[in-house]
């Protein structure tokens, strides 16, 4: 699997996952900015353990920027749904860091659309 494979499927899993994969994927100092916003590695796991995860997502404009040898940056388009009532799109932009234990992510910024 080449970078830009490996990174998104880290995303996709994030897009999907709860407080534990975040636990899992963020690196101890990681920033996520959110409308509004600015957490913590530990307030976004609480924040995702709170959240009821969605129904669907997609990716789309996928782009991978290797920034140097132990860090990446990703952007796309993001589109998800919370049942029939809630669908949220945003560019999303995240950053890669290598550290001895594989890829995590060190920073994550969403920008809504509409």
């Amino acid at each position: 699997m080449d970078l830009e494979q490996t990174l998104f499927a880290l995303e996709r899993q994030l897009g999907d996952g709860d407080g534990a994969t975040y636990d899992r994927l963020l690196t101890d100092d990681a920033v996520v900015v959110v409308p509004g916003a600015r957490l913590t590695k530990q307030q976004t796991v609480d924040a995702m353990n709170a959240s009821p995860g969605w129904s669907s997502l997609t990716f789309a404009d996928e782009r991978c920027v290797r920034l140097s040898d132990d860090t990446a940056l990703l952007t796309y388009r993001f589109s998800g749904r919370r049942g029939d009532d809630f669908e949220y799109t945003a560019l999303m932009g995240s950053v890669y860091a290598r550290v001895p234990v594989g890829w995590r992510l060190a920073y994550h910024q969403q920008t809504p659309l509409g």
